[in-house]
């Protein structure tokens, strides 16, 4: 059984301090500099109480036809954050993906501190490693039975 902390990636972790003076627009720009399809909102203690994913800006800013300059994040965060433990099973962590219908789980160390997020797309290709290592098993043993 894998871990999360196995599979995920030390990629850029963005978050800002929550305030109540933070626009989409800003969130946005920072999501586009950093290269990433979400951003934390932390608490003083830099705990997450809130995420903007890029699914949140589409669908709680652009269909409601608001400037993003005047749509701020505590209208556009999703809150409770899902959180999952660096030492939960990848399985726990797609069941929560599952269940929640999300495709980003922060995850925690026992701390609580953040490390890292954890996406769908870092399952899926985790996944897909194990699928090509697999057939290329398979593949090798075919060979060697087709020969005798």
């Amino acid at each position: 059984m894998t871990a999360v902390s196995e599979l995920m990636t030390k990629k850029n972790l963005v978050s800002i301090q929550s305030n109540s003076e933070i626009t989409a627009l800003d969130i946005t720009k920072l999501m586009v500099k950093n290269k990433v399809g979400s951003v934390l909102i932390i608490n003083s203690t830099n705990y997450p109480i809130g995420i903007i994913t890029e699914r949140d800006i589409i669908k709680k800013v652009c269909v409601t036809n608001t400037l993003p300059t005047e749509m701020k994040i505590d209208k556009i965060m999703s809150s409770p954050v899902i959180t999952i433990m660096s030492y939960d099973s990848i399985e726990t962590a797609a069941q929560k993906m599952t269940d929640y219908k999300i495709k980003q789980l922060p995850v925690l160390e026992q701390d609580q501190q953040i490390v890292s997020i954890l996406s769908l797309t870092d399952i899926t290709k985790h996944l897909s490693k194990i699928l090509v290592d697999d057939y290329k098993r398979f593949r090798f043993l075919k060979s060697i039975v087709e020969s005798y």
